[in-house]
């Protein structure tokens, strides 16, 4: 008789459980998409850099006046440009001569003229050559003289036309 209700058992859990398992399950609810609400559109606008808009020079006192002379492969394929020391009455005070060439693809290349050694002079014809574009590229040149610099070119030199 034990082995009859032992087997009844056995029978009714195994439908208990079977019930359970077979029972639909409750579904996980969906989230409802969300719209996301915008002030205003974004606009790009176009400017030209900042660094490419030429800033003030200044105009060296007569007394320590030097010249430079900047020129432009416009030509080549490969458009360089050129700053060449002409020396001048400030020649002996001047130094160092500071080029800086932003390109018109954003990159930025610097070049130094310096002394040679203690107590010698730039010489008249010294020069640097820098990478430029074949578009427009601004070139500013700074000499230090007597330890006071100056900015005295700062222009914009296109690669169709000499500056």
């Amino acid at each position: 008789m034990h082995a009859r209700i032992l087997t009844l058992l056995s029978l009714a859990l195994a439908c208990v459980i079977l019930a359970g398992c077979a029972a639909p399950q409750a579904e996980t609810p969906t989230p409802a998409p969300t719209t996301l609400m915008t002030t205003a559109p974004v606009t790009a606008t176009t400017t030209a850099p900042p660094a490419m808009e030429p800033g003030p020079t200044v105009t060296v006192p007569p007394a320590l006046a030097v010249q430079v002379d900047v020129q432009r492969n416009p030509i080549s394929i490969y458009p360089e440009i050129t700053v060449t020391f002409q020396g001048g009455k400030g020649q002996l005070l001047t130094q160092s001569v500071d080029v800086r060439v932003t390109r018109s693809d954003g990159e930025v290349r610097t070049a130094r003229i310096e002394r040679p050694g203690p107590g010698e002079t730039i010489r008249t014809g010294t020069s640097v050559t820098l990478d430029g574009t074949q578009g427009t590229d601004r070139v500013e040149i700074t000499v230090t003289i007597n330890g006071i610099p100056y900015k005295i070119y700062d222009k914009l030199v296109s690669s169709q036309t000499r500056p």
